[in-house]
């Protein structure tokens, strides 16, 4: 199934660690910050073309939802389909908004018996931002069939950001003797220079997102109580697929 194959592919981490210590900090007195990831790209509009329904013995359909993190930028302008290798097997597909507020496609997919073990890609462009989002899998095509309407589909298409191709998750936690009181406002980062490439909360685990695995990412801890930022000299390690665990030692 399409949707399983999607699902698994995109939805986990392929490898993880017990955790390492972040040592070197040094303190700066700021007010709290607004620290956000820049999504903006400057990927072409896609040209992708309706197929030709008469080339095809069936067709399957599935509605899409787009998940919160991508769901920010969605416009009238953005545009969804389906590719089998480097064929446009689906009409792009315009954005709808339910009266919740969520934001989904319905595709109609054609296909045909012999398409199997095929290169699937589920391709979305976010006018907004210019960016193109591409999840692959390889997959049987599975004709006469409907997912997504009975349970929401949600893939996590920003792992397949043109602009960010290597992820991984983190997961930040404190020492037992931290120099401060820890709070609900307090937050973390992590960054590239002066580029967020990632922002979560102690403890749980959150994306970050690099340009090339040759990046050389930081640690950045918001503290509430004392007013300011403690950066972590020494760099973090992150491949795609990772799960990485770290605590910050002060």
């Amino acid at each position: 199934m399409l949707l399983a194959v999607l699902t698994m592919l995109w939805g986990c981490s392929s490898d993880s660690d017990d955790g390492d210590k972040l040592e070197g900090s040094s303190f700066a007195p700021v007010e709290k910050p607004s620290w956000t990831i820049d999504m903006m790209a400057n990927d072409p509009v896609p040209t992708w073309q309706a197929p030709d329904p008469s080339k095809y013995e069936s067709s399957m359909f599935i509605m899409v939802c787009l998940e919160e993190q991508l769901a920010r930028y969605a416009s009238d302008d953005d545009m969804m389909t389906v590719l089998i290798g480097d064929e446009c097997r689906a009409k792009p597909a315009p954005l709808h908004k339910s009266d919740s507020g969520k934001c989904y496609f319905v595709l109609k997919i054609d296909g045909n018996s012999t398409d199997r073990d095929v290169s699937f890609s589920l391709c979305y462009y976010a006018a907004k931002i210019h960016h193109l989002f591409k999840l692959s899998a390889t997959q049987t095509f599975a004709s006469d069939i409907t997912y997504g309407i009975d349970e929401d589909f949600v893939p996590q298409l920003i792992k397949g950001s043109s602009r960010y191709p290597v992820q991984g998750d983190l997961t930040v936690k404190l020492p037992d003797t931290a120099p401060f009181t820890p709070s609900d406002d307090d937050f973390v980062a992590v960054f590239v220079g002066d580029d967020c490439r990632g922002v979560g909360t102690v403890g749980q685990p959150f994306t970050v997102f690099l340009t090339s695995a040759g990046e050389t990412p930081h640690v950045r801890y918001y503290s509430a109580q004392k007013g300011g930022v403690y950066t972590f000299k020494q760099s973090l390690t992150i491949a795609a697929g990772d799960s990485k665990e770290v605590t910050l030692s002060f």
